[in-house]
């Protein structure tokens, strides 16, 4: 019992870290002080994410020093808690490869006419993040910060927490399930449930949380830089068929590297693959 409180507790700590600090950078358009500068987090969106994310992984670090302080066995460092461990090099380009996968099914959902009109919530995501004062902004902040940050707080301590107390299995659905959660829209929702999967997995086997980061800031940066660039209207031009038919193909594509990831790992050549599938590993007792 007392395992599945501090397990509530965790999460509930850093839920309520995220929306405070989201509720203190709002309010910067309450004073006007600091009007100039909520106007440009206003005009940049993904800047937005960038200060936002940036602020809670530090307030996260604090919370870490803090629990070490107080409770002398606890683990002191966000990063090595969340399992921020090297890759080999073949796993850092296969990581590269899924993400471009998934960069150019998600691609295709925003041009395929027929998907675009019945979710519009797809291009209506990328249309909003990409506006701003410079490209570079909209990598760093939606390609590649926020991406990170997904990563820290769903797998490296949402599903770390959650595999303490229950199945690891079960965890690694319920921590998609959290990640859909906080999605902007119903369809993405559906989506992140997939893509949390597949990244919950990838974290899982490999014993690195630069697996699923890799993945995700790869496809999230290509899918800006490839809008910027006009990418978008060349591979309009291929058609709805064969649209469909490439679209469904970076699907296997990503899900099948994903399942080739899970069969081959677990050897001990990724960081600690195969030491991470049961809740009674010691790093996982030491734990947040």
């Amino acid at each position: 019992m007392k395992k599945v409180l501090t397990m509530i507790g965790n999460i509930a700590l850093y839920i309520g870290v995220f929306y405070a600090l989201l509720y203190l950078l709002r309010s910067t358009y309450n004073y006007e002080v600091t009007l100039s500068f909520a106007k440009f987090l206003d005009r940049n969106p993904a800047m937005f994410m960038a200060v936002l994310f940036t602020l809670i992984t530090l307030v996260y670090m604090l919370i870490f020093r803090i629990k070490a302080w107080i409770w002398p066995n606890a683990e002191r460092n966000l990063f090595r808690a969340s399992g921020f461990r090297k890759l080999s090099t073949s796993r850092v380009l296969l990581m590269i490869g899924l993400g471009l996968a998934g960069s150019l099914f998600s691609i295709g959902l925003i041009v395929i006419d027929d998907i675009a009109n019945q979710f519009p919530s797809i291009p209506f995501l990328v249309d909003d993040l990409i506006r701003g004062d410079s490209i570079l902004y909209v990598i760093l902040g939606a390609g590649l910060i926020a991406p990170a940050f997904e990563e820290i707080l769903f797998r490296g301590l949402i599903f770390g927490e959650l595999r303490r107390v229950m199945p690891v299995y079960v965890a690694l659905v319920l921590q998609a399930a959290a990640y859909a959660y906080f999605q902007p829209s119903a369809v993405l929702s559906i989506i992140s449930i997939g893509s949390g999967l597949i990244y919950g997995a990838l974290y899982l086997r490999t014993g690195s949380l630069w697996a699923p980061i890799l993945v995700q800031n790869t496809a999230m940066g290509t899918i800006f830089l490839f809008k910027y660039i006009g990418f978008y209207e060349w591979y309009d031009k291929l058609g709805d068929v064969a649209l469909y038919i490439l679209t469904a193909l970076f699907l296997v594509a990503l899900v099948g590297g994903s399942i080739y990831v899970w069969r081959t790992s677990g050897s001990g050549r990724d960081g600690l693959a195969g030491h991470t599938l049961t809740a009674d590993s010691p790093r996982i007792r030491k734990g947040v």
